[in-house]
């Protein structure tokens, strides 16, 4: 998957993929072992999320996290705990 031309819908405005690069990094340099594999496999279901929606996934707002939220539990059919630990890697978690 490349994140070399991410878009944001309202500005189109391109997220330099290696801020992105090293914002994944950062976050996943926090795992280790299955913790590790676990948040990498939410953080690309939510960067999926995200390019699929021409969304910049360092800039989202309330209203897209809470989209991703729905699009989790209507669309995806996830239980309430794999919702909120795929949430977390947003930033926001289940809290908003």
């Amino acid at each position: 998957m490349s994140y070399d031309c991410l878009f944001c819908s309202d500005q189109l405005a391109v997220v330099d993929e290696r801020v992105l690069r090293s914002a994944v990094a950062a976050y996943l340099g926090r795992y280790r072992g299955e913790s590790r594999v676990h948040t990498s496999s939410d953080l690309k279901v939510f960067l999926t999320w995200c390019v699929g929606r021409d969304l910049d996934p360092l800039n989202l707002g309330r209203a897209e996290i809470e989209r991703y939220l729905r699009w989790l539990q209507e669309v995806r059919r996830y239980q309430p705990s794999t919702v909120s630990r795929r949430l977390s890697v947003s930033g926001r978690g289940a809290d908003g």
